[in-house]
């Protein structure tokens, strides 16, 4: 693929007039042809790693710098981040080609230097993680003053969470006992936590050597359990573990996936991998397939490997099961369309109908399971799963209009799934409740949350003129254009199930007749109604004007299509 050679632009040089110290902590490695004068991209990961290390400085010497700072420095750090994206994406939209940055950082050498590198692909991703980050920082101010875990007065009450404390007599330290305020965690370690779960993220698809993707990759799951065992709600601590093995399990694979193309090929650079893999055999390329299917399968929670999401996302804390749902899981798409579609189209073409009749269940499992939930975090979570379906099910259809969509999807659904689950997250926060049949008739008492959710819900059920409708309407056209017309039926079915359940949460939580007459419910405030009306505004914006998107995600979906990376 020819690169650009990352000119600089007045934009750029304007910006950089005010962290020029900084950025000359790094040096262009050697003079290569599509390397940049300016570390934009470095700049946008480094600046997150800079807040942690600011908030923890007081934390480790026994200062309390309180709950708003922290919460300012996070977000600060991460909304600049994003702005420094925008820019090379900018750049993207306007026609040029894809940014590749290679540096030596005297602090932090590896061998070969940090190469990162964005295009069609890994930027819209990088954008959407760093943006989703931002409102769940910006979210947190506000909520994490009283977490759910507190709000709840008996969360055993429910059948579900009984059964969990029961087997979590096995190992009965494990189980949560928090039962005022005063024993809730340092809140400067979540926030350094949701940093790092950031900033990792932003590594993994941006890096373009294959020891520092698998590094980052693997690091997510830290903070991600971190989060979950210290400030998540019900069995957390079991459900932690759970996801820890899950993910190692997952890791495990990808590591044997990555180590065994090394082997046969002696490459690191991801952008490298598809000529040197040419000459291997067919039986070697199936084996590395069903390698990296299997361990990236396991983070985007691909039927039926999706048993950890469930509990670990409805236990989260709702600004982290936001980031889980809207960008984490995002990751594992991304390592089959970085690097097993494009280099083992072949193999993938042979098991075609196997891999999309896969896409299909999980569709069907995750609307399935979503209708028989009452927890709407649990709904939520189910959501999940049946909308990686639609996005596996376009890439697994092998035609530009199918892959194109399910690229597109997995923006649409980061934006979407945030909105509603920033929504459920007031909810909690008002009422106190998660459970749908406890509560009924607060859309007048919180108007913007409500039509916020109403939105988000028509939106993941493609309903025009909203985003959803773009990217799902290109998965069936790609799955019909491949002629595999019964599967594109069924996934129409399906989207018809999406839509009944999201429809029938939105009226039994605002619009239906409270069993109880709701007490002292009113709107969220600014800083968590701030970021709902954000993604409102996303998701209208791109589904009437998705051009300018659309473009940037064409260039690598045509590349998918042809074989190649």
């Amino acid at each position: 693929m020819m690169l650009s050679n990352g000119r600089s632009t007045p934009l750029y040089n304007l910006f950089l007039e005010g962290v020029g110290e900084f950025a000359e902590l790094f040096e262009v490695a050697e003079p290569v042809e599509d390397a940049v004068d300016t570390p934009v991209l470095a700049l946008a990961l480094f600046l997150p790693l800079l807040a942690a290390l600011i908030i923890a400085v007081p934390l480790v010497l026994g200062i309390d710098i309180g709950r708003l700072a922290c919460g300012v420095i996070s977000t600060a750090s991460l909304a600049l981040s994003t702005t420094l994206l925008s820019i090379p994406a900018a750049s993207l939209i306007a026609g040029r080609n894809a940014v590749r940055e290679l540096y030596y950082v005297p602090v932090l050498t590896f061998k070969g230097g940090i190469d990162l590198f964005a295009d069609g692909l890994s930027l819209p991703l990088a954008v959407l993680i760093a943006l989703l980050s931002t409102l769940s920082s910006l979210y947190s101010i506000a909520y994490m003053d009283r977490l759910e875990v507190i709000r709840l007065r008996d969360i055993r009450r429910d059948s579900y969470y009984s059964m969990a404390y029961r087997e979590a007599l096995i190992w009965p330290e494990y189980v949560p006992k928090r039962e005022s305020p005063t024993e809730v965690p340092s809140i400067e370690a979540y926030y350094i936590c949701l940093l790092l779960f950031a900033d990792s993220m932003l590594w993994a698809v941006l890096s373009t050597n294959l020891i520092h993707f698998l590094i980052f990759y693997e690091f997510v799951t830290v903070p991600t359990t971190l989060l979950v065992y210290i400030w998540g709600s019900g069995p957390c601590r079991l459900i932690a573990i759970k996801y820890f093995i899950y993910m190692l399990v997952g890791g495990v694979f990808v590591l044997l996936g990555i180590a065994w193309v090394y082997a046969e090929t002696g490459c690191v650079d991801i952008l490298c991998l598809y000529p040197s893999m040419l000459g291997l055999s067919r039986a070697t390329k199936a084996q590395i397939a069903a390698l990296l299917l299997l361990g990236f399968g396991i983070k985007a929670s691909i039927f039926p490997l999706h048993t950890w999401l469930p509990d670990f996302h409805a236990e989260a804390p709702v600004p982290i099961h936001a980031l889980l749902s809207g960008a984490l899981i995002k990751c594992g798409v991304y390592g089959i369309a970085r690097m097993a579609l494009p280099l083992l189209t072949d193999i993938i073409t042979e098991h075609r109908l196997a891999l999309m009749l896969l896409s299909l269940a999980t569709m069907f499992w995750g609307a399935f399971m979503a209708v028989m939930q009452r927890q709407i975090k649990r709904i939520l979570a189910y959501s999940s799963i049946n909308q990686m379906g639609y996005i596996t099910l376009g890439l697994f259809s092998g035609t530009q209009l199918g892959i194109l969509g399910g690229l597109l999807h997995v923006i649409t659904h980061g934006i979407a799934k945030d909105l509603l689950l920033l929504c459920a997250g007031s909810v909690i926060h008002a009422t106190g409740s998660r459970n749908v049949d406890e509560l009924g008739g607060i859309s007048s008492r919180m108007p913007i949350t409500s039509s916020s959710t109403l939105v988000g819900g028509l939106s993941l059920a493609g309903v025009p003129p909203l985003a959803g409708f773009m990217s799902e309407w290109l998965i069936f056209l790609g799955v019909f254009q491949a002629g595999y017309h019964p599967i594109a039926l069924a996934g129409m079915a399906s989207t018809a199930i999406t839509m009944g359940y999201y429809l029938w949460m939105t009226r039994r939580i605002f619009f239906q007749k409270p069993r109880k007459s709701p007490k002292m419910v009113h709107e969220s405030p600014l800083l968590m109604t701030f970021p709902l009306i954000v993604c409102v505004v996303l998701l209208v914006a791109l589904g009437v004007y998705p051009q300018p998107l659309i473009g940037v995600i064409q260039s690598y979906a045509c590349i998918i299509a042809g074989g190649g990376a």
